[in-house]
């Protein structure tokens, strides 16, 4: 796809729109990946698709033996489903939701740059009358070696750090409840210190699909694409799905807190605003 097409986004390269993901299907060396439960999975699904669900793989150990074990855990589940380190992998779910993002980004931290995002997932698919698939289907196991690219992944002590980049701007994906205190999920209530609330379902628009470009600018008007933008949520799914978008809209610096509050809120260490 020719950079700067797509929804004019600046750097599409992580989505792909349903018209060119049915062009793909049967494609050598590639994998569809089904992000929701395995119920909803077999009741239809893509043609081909295997079945992971990437919601039930949370991880609150940024420090870096808790990240190695983590990217091992992840490279062989990839394998075991027929993901290898340089496959093209469509994620999906029922819209353009955090549980796909999160496995565009886990793949490139990874070192597979080739994940890609299904722009309105299997409700634009169906929409489209695209076929669809009720059974459980087979695939060849892969072989998935991690080069983790740490460049796109922030860290509790990164974050705590006294020496924390002065141009870090810190981005709270989560709901306003969440970010403001009112509601406590974990030791701690509030928001890390100078993060500022920009909740991740702003960029999806109604039908599911992915705001264009020119409304995601206006939603992200007050960063700078010059410095390090770290995104958190609870568990570094709604913070996937930010880091994507940001990542579309041609932002280079961007981290995601994959412990977020689920670690932050929870360290003893960690400081706190309400």
């Amino acid at each position: 796809m020719a950079e700067g097409n797509y929804k004019g986004y600046p750097k599409p390269s992580r989505v792909v729109s349903v018209d060119e993901a049915s062009g793909l299907l049967g494609g050598k060396g590639v994998v569809f990946v089904d992000t929701r439960n395995y119920w909803k999975y077999v009741e239809g699904h893509i043609p081909g698709a295997v079945n992971l669900e990437l919601y039930a793989f949370h991880w609150v150990d940024t420090s870096q033996a808790g990240l190695e074990a983590f990217a091992q855990q992840m490279a062989m589940l990839f394998g075991a489903f027929g993901i290898g380190s340089d496959k093209q992998v469509v994620f999906y779910q029922n819209n353009s939701g955090y549980d796909a993002a999160r496995g565009v980004w886990l793949l490139e931290w990874m070192g597979n740059k080739h994940g890609r995002l299904l722009d309105g997932g299997l409700n634009l698919w169906k929409r489209r009358g695209f076929a669809l698939s009720t059974k459980d289907e087979e695939w060849t196991r892969a072989r998935f070696i991690p080069k983790l690219d740490m460049r796109v992944v922030s860290t509790l002590a990164k974050l705590n750090a006294p020496a924390k980049p002065k141009t870090a701007t810190i981005v709270d994906t989560r709901s306003q409840g969440e970010y403001t205190g009112s509601r406590r999920r974990a030791l701690k209530a509030g928001h890390i210190p100078g993060a500022l609330n920009l909740e991740w379902k702003r960029a999806v628009r109604r039908d599911g699909t992915l705001k264009s470009a020119k409304q995601l600018e206006e939603m992200y008007r007050g960063l700078s694409p010059r410095d390090e933008l770290v995104t958190y949520c609870q568990s570094g799914y709604r913070a996937a799905h930010s880091w994507l978008v940001l990542k579309l809209l041609g932002f280079e610096n961007v981290k995601n807190y994959i412990g977020s509050w689920y670690e932050w809120g929870s360290s003893p260490t960690s400081p706190v605003v309400k």
